[in-house]
């Protein structure tokens, strides 16, 4: 019998990932997630929120592939509407930038800013998406800031 283990060279660990936190804004667990922060703010606010998640790609799965599987998932959102989308860069890798809303009774307008990128490294790739979410009343105050923190993702191969 022999033993299998991860991270090891058959099957490489996810990269480092680092982001700022500006001021005001703090670490928040959340499952499934590699890394979240979350703007602070009084009890029953919406609470703007950066999040990170990767997964590991098959071998024969394209970035358009990825951006298109992204955007269908966004577009499934009852309400969703996109406002802009550029390829941009993401830790110095070719990137997607897609941004939209929609409106929810519950929360009422919800701003979403994706950036989105496929990594390799370690003869595998991974996908990285970085999730900003605000309330729409507080899109003007901190999508300068989401899109910052998401410009400062810096990410390392093990």
């Amino acid at each position: 019998m022999s033993t299998v283990t991860y991270p090891s060279e058959t099957f490489p660990g996810f990269p480092e990932i680092s982001m700022d936190c500006p001021e005001g804004w703090v670490p928040h667990p959340v499952p499934a997630a590699q890394l979240a922060i979350v703007q602070q703010r009084p009890d029953g606010e919406f609470r703007p929120n950066v999040v990170v998640v990767m997964q590991r790609l098959s071998g024969d799965q394209t970035i358009e592939e990825v951006i298109q599987q992204a955007v269908e998932r966004l577009e499934a959102t009852p309400g969703y509407e996109e406002v802009g989308r550029i390829r941009t860069t993401l830790a110095g890798a070719p990137a997607a930038r897609i941004e939209g809303a929609w409106s929810t009774e519950e929360t009422g307008t919800v701003a979403q800013a994706l950036r989105i990128a496929v990594i390799e490294h370690d003869g595998v790739r991974d996908v990285v998406e970085v999730t900003g979410t605000c309330a729409g009343s507080q899109a003007t105050e901190v999508w300068q800031a989401v899109r910052a923190i998401q410009d400062s993702i810096e990410l390392v191969a093990r």
